[in-house]
This record gives structure tokens, sequence and C-alpha cells, in this order.
């Protein structure tokens, strides 16, 4: 029909990658621009040889694409027929995937192709029918995947040698010591309680974190007790107002061991003086119990030998039992 056409359709496709600055997610997108070659009818152009072997191709690569896109405009179609030809093999993405697809149609004026023309509306109104839902693509960049991924699987081989307890003989890098160290420094700064030290899974900066911090602690005591250690004073104090402040705690765990001492003595005293009243009382009843007559001769001996053990005991306790039994012969 057109002596300057080529019997063959046109794709060129663009592929888009876009990145924002400082992320690390990458946009991807592929861009189809394609020239579909117009069906002829063989009978009507009349050619012949290798012009009619184009046509004879052209025609069923149209004919297979109708085909997907009757497919797909069915709901209920679990096989959809790309791999029939090349070129919806090519779109594939393009026609069902994750896509927006824009399809212009071209029809004949010419009474005497009024045919070609119904029929491509007829494939105009069924590619109308397929609604795909589109999609941003977002990925993470393959570089800092790789490195995220390296990263995981050694993470991942640290914890299985600290749950198997395997013996790693290789020494912290200087940067891994380093960065250790910072951790530390920002774990003992953060006044927060509830702030956790997490080095991972390997043994070995798990051993180095407990003996850095192990330092920390005795150069502490030595900054304490007056022990110039070459570091900064605690909390500011000059190493004076460090030797007072020590020898003041001191002083007083010395008076506060004292006074619990004291307070032990005490209770002691009480317990054994409350232990004597019940015993004198369980007698006395006893007595009273079995032979009322001689309840107060009974009483008598026992105020002898109450009166003759109070004797060795301290001058309050004495007193108080001497007390209590004049209250009993009051009764």
């Amino acid at each position: 029909m057109n002596q300057a056409s080529t019997r063959s359709h046109c794709i060129f496709t663009i592929h888009l990658c876009s990145k924002e600055l400082g992320s690390s997610m990458v946009r991807r997108s592929k861009l189809h621009l394609v020239d579909l070659a117009g069906s002829e009818r063989v009978g009507k152009t009349g050619v012949g040889g290798q012009i009619l072997t184009e046509a004879k191709y052209i025609n069923l690569s149209l004919h297979y694409l109708e085909q997907v896109i009757i497919a797909l405009s069915e709901k209920n179609r679990s096989h959809i027929p790309y791999r029939n030809s090349m070129m919806t093999s090519v779109l594939r993405d393009s026609l069902g995937g994750n896509c927006m697809t824009t399809m212009i149609a071209t029809v004949s004026v010419e009474r005497r192709n009024t045919g070609e023309s119904l029929s491509t509306c007829r494939f105009a109104q069924r590619v109308a029918l397929i609604k795909n839902d589109a999609f941003l693509n977002k990925e993470l960049d393959p570089a800092l995947l790789i490195v995220h991924l390296k990263k995981e699987i050694q993470s991942l081989k640290e914890e299985l040698a600290l749950v198997t307890g395997e013996q790693r003989s290789g020494k912290l890098t200087q940067e891994e010591i380093q960065q250790l160290e910072e951790q530390i420094n920002v774990y003992l700064e953060d006044p927060d309680s509830e702030v956790t030290l997490n080095p991972g899974p390997d043994i070995r900066k798990i051993h180095f974190c407990f003996s850095l911090l192990k330092m920390r602690v005795r150069e502490g005591s030595c900054g304490q007790n007056g022990v110039n250690t070459g570091r900064t004073p605690l909390m500011g104090m000059s190493d004076e107002e460090q030797r007072k402040s020590y020898a003041e705690n001191q002083k007083l765990r010395d008076m506060l061991t004292h006074r619990d001492n004291e307070i032990s003595i005490l209770v002691n005293m009480l317990k054994k003086e409350k232990m004597k009243v019940q015993d004198v009382t369980s007698q006395l009843a006893q007595l009273h119990n079995q032979n009322p007559s001689t309840y107060n001769s009974s009483w008598s001996l026992t105020t002898i030998h109450v009166e003759e053990s109070a004797k060795y005991d301290h001058s309050n306790e004495y007193t108080h039992s001497q007390h209590l039994m004049s209250r009993k012969r009051g009764k």
C-alpha cells in the first residue's frame, strides 16, 4: 500500500534510572516507543516475492499480538501467550505488567479500506478493556545492597561462632578497637539508665569491652583514693577535694557500722529479757495450776532464782525484772 514503507515493526526502548541525592533508594523504569506495522490484505496489494513474505510475517505478528490482547482482557484467563512471537515477548512487561500503556490506532478514511478500519477499531476496543495497576519501581541501590548483605553475612557468622563456642584467634583491628571505644564512651556518658551497650555477637569484642570497662572502674577507684592517674579528676574535683571527700565518706561508714552494732546489741538484750519474762510467767502459771497452796513458797523460790540470775545481767535488765516481780506480788 505504501511503497516507501518497510514491512517491519520498530521498537525503541529507553531505560531510566533516578536517585535522590543522599538516598539509597533507586527508581527504575523502562519506556517503549513502538511503531507497529499496518496490516495489509495481500489480495488488494497484489505483491509477491520478498515483499509478500514480509507481509505474511507482519500479519502473523499482529495476529499473535491480538491473541495476547484478547487473553489480557479476559479476567479468568490463566495463561497469556506472550512467547508466540518476538514482539509480544519484548513487550510483555508493557502490556500486562506493572505499566501504563497508551495505544494509538490509525484508520483509513477511504471507503475501500472500511473493512480494515473496522478491524482496527475492534482491536482498539479490546485493548481499552485491559486494566493495569501501576506502582513505582523502587529498589535499594545494588552497591549498597551488596554492602548490607555482606554485613549481614558477617553478623550471622559471628552469631554462629558465639552459639557454637568457636574460638576466634584473630585480633581486632585498630578500626574495630576505635569503634568500640567510641561506643563505650557514648554508653558511659549517656544519663539514661536504660541505654544498652551492643558490641555485637563477636566474643572478642565482648571481652574487649569488659576489659576496657574494668580498666575504667579501676582508674575511677584510684582517682577517689587520691592516686594521680594522669586523667581528668572525677567530676571536675581536685585531688585535695577528692581526698577530703573520701575521708568524710570513710568516717560516715565507720559511724554507720558502729550504730549498727549498738542496735544489734540492744535488740539481743530485749530478746533475752522478753524470753526471761515469758519463762517466769509460764513457771508461775504451772505452779499455780499444780498446787495453789504452795503458790507463795514457789513464788519466793522463783523470785530468789530470778534475783540471783539478774545479778550477772545488765543493771537495766535487773531493774526491769524487779519491777515485773513487784507487780506480780501486788496481785
